[in-house]
């Protein structure tokens, strides 16, 4: 029994080290789809987080629903096949001047 289970328990602890980060796996990168469905990508899901270039990403939301009541939508572009500046959704961010009466 113990002589089957190590080299089990060796073989799953490799395929974990060698298999890539899920979450590195499953983001989406803008740089591999048109801007057309980079856009419905991101209407679809709602809020993603997206790989925009080389070592940069960016969570962008269709919805102000997806933000903190305090941050305002700022349009995000991203480097698309077809668009170096497409418009695929918002970022949530503070606005630099708060109103006076909330």
């Amino acid at each position: 029994m113990i002589r089957t289970a190590v080299p089990l328990l060796v073989l799953l602890l490799l395929a974990g080290v060698l298999a890539p980060s899920g979450a590195v796996a499953a983001r989406p990168d803008t740089r591999a789809m048109t801007c057309a469905q980079a856009q419905t990508f991101v209407r679809r899901h709602g809020a993603v987080v997206m790989t925009t270039g080389r070592h940069t990403f960016q969570r962008i939301v269709s919805h102000q629903r997806y933000c903190d009541r305090w941050q305002q939508l700022f349009p995000e572009l991203a480097p698309t096949r077809d668009n170096p500046q497409c418009v695929v959704g918002y970022r949530c961010d503070e606005p630099l001047f708060s109103p006076f009466f909330d």
